[in-house]
């Protein structure tokens, strides 16, 4: 991050009249701490979050939401937030944030079909203790709390402009926007939202398979026909949702690659540095139709499968007692898997890769 400027005239009147050789020593102290205050520490931070609520007036008023999870500098007496049928988080609802005069890098987090942002809270809260700003979406008419076969199987272009209108929010935030660098933004998303994240970061759909894809749901005769009929055959609004503000797109276990509509040649068209993480036994997005395939053609793509019976839903938050009794399939993995060390692992590798391709700098250690 660029140093800051803030006090530079004063600095100068300062500065008049003293020695030569004290001025030099004093410039060269003013510019290292300058320095460090542009780098984030390597110390973790307490984490916040909070749930944010707007209205998208663009598009007949859609409410558009995420959690906003963020270094945070709670009080003394504060306690963690229990979100429902999780564990093993450490966030405090609604605690400041710890500013210190940094500007933080920001990364938007896009959840699977039928998912919502509270239940990826977890790789929020590792990048949060790092230093970032995470907002995790609440895909509109797509999320646990309100889902609906028009956005899921149709208007999925919504998504990437979602990701789009959350970042500008965020921007314009006269409270958040001043702590977020925006030339350090980058994405991430789990299955549908790792197709999303994708998608968003220049991957393009072929506009004739997209159709197609379209097409299958709009003659599904198991669909209810007054969502059939609001359902359009049209490629148009899939096209061009590249945001080039986002500079760097973590996917995990991203699908449906192929049955949506992404061929080689749109995989090609990727205009940043992506990582993608998959399970070796994920059923749901199978790893060679999905995530291997776009790897092999998206320029510089790193895949990486995770070996052995590590499944679809390792990337989602570990389960307390209740999500394991009535959620069994998205809560319990094979026997050997621990949910919890893959977290660290798949954590620091979203950490390393967008410190790296974010430019974000870190204090050395002491």
């Amino acid at each position: 991050m660029r140093p800051r400027r803030t006090g530079g005239n004063r600095l100068i009147r300062c500065l008049a009249g003293v020695a030569k050789w004290s001025v030099i020593v004093l410039c060269g102290f003013v510019a290292s701490t300058a320095l460090a205050q542009g780098m984030l520490p390597n110390t973790r931070y307490p984490v916040g979050m909070t749930q944010i609520e707007y209205i998208d007036p663009s598009d007949g008023g859609r409410p558009l939401n995420y959690m906003l999870i963020y270094p945070a500098a709670p009080q003394a007496s504060a306690t963690h937030f229990k979100i429902f049928l999780s564990t093993n988080l450490h966030l405090y609802k609604d605690a400041p944030i710890a500013s210190g005069g940094l500007k933080r890098p920001l990364v938007v987090f896009s959840h699977g079909a039928g998912g919502n942002g509270s239940g990826y809270a977890w790789f929020g809260e590792y990048l949060a203790s790092h230093g970032y700003v995470v907002a995790m979406a609440y895909h509109y008419r797509a999320n646990t709390f309100d889902t609906s076969a028009l956005y899921v199987r149709n208007r999925l272009w919504q998504r990437p402009r979602d990701i789009s209108l959350d970042v500008s929010h965020l921007l314009a935030d006269p409270v958040w926007g001043p702590n977020i660098d925006p030339n350090q933004i980058g994405v991430a998303g789990h299955s549908q939202g790792g197709f999303t994240s994708l998608w968003i970061g220049g991957a393009e759909i072929n506009p004739d398979l997209f159709v197609a894809y379209l097409r299958r749901w709009k003659e599904n005769q198991v669909v209810p026909a007054y969502l059939r009929e609001q359902m359009s055959i049209d490629a148009e609004p899939a096209r061009d949702v590249r945001d080039s503000r986002i500079k760097a797109a973590f996917a995990m276990a991203p699908g449906d690659i192929q049955g949506f509509g992404m061929d080689e040649a749109g995989l090609r068209q990727m205009a940043i540095p992506a990582y993608i993480i998959v399970g070796a036994a994920d059923m749901t997005t199978p790893p060679k139709e999905n995530a291997e395939f776009a790897a092999k053609y998206i320029p510089h793509a790193k895949l990486e499968v995770l070996p052995g019976k590590v499944g679809h839903e390792i990337f989602t938050n570990e389960c307390d007692q209740v999500g394991r009794d009535n959620y069994p399939d998205g809560c319990i993995d094979a026997p050997g898997i621990d949910r919890t060390k893959l977290h660290q692992y798949i954590g620091d590798a979203a950490l390393r890769f967008f410190d790296a391709n974010l430019n974000v700098r870190r204090q050395a250690p002491k």
